[in-house]
């Protein structure tokens, strides 16, 4: 049997890359942002970087993320790509 190639991304029919303005400086930090990206809506799908520095969220789902950006904590969040 072959292998079918199709058009996506692999993770959902959209998904938008948030980055933190700074560093995310501890898992209290990090839950409150994770907490806050649900409760507008979204899945978060992944989370890559360190405790005490910048990370990037995938969202996918819920309103538009596009054009993401709030503060949650005082920490900066704003969306950098999307993937249709």
């Amino acid at each position: 049997m072959a292998a079918i190639a199709t058009n996506g991304n692999g993770l959902g029919s959209v998904t938008t890359i948030l980055d933190s303005d700074a560093v995310v400086a501890d898992q209290a930090a990090l839950d409150a942002i994770s907490v806050a990206l649900q409760n507008a809506g979204h899945t978060v799908a992944g989370i890559d970087g360190a405790l005490a520095g910048v990370m990037h969220f995938a969202v996918q789902g819920g309103p538009d993320a596009s054009g993401y950006a709030a503060e949650v904590m005082g920490q900066a969040l704003s969306a950098v790509c999307t993937f249709n």
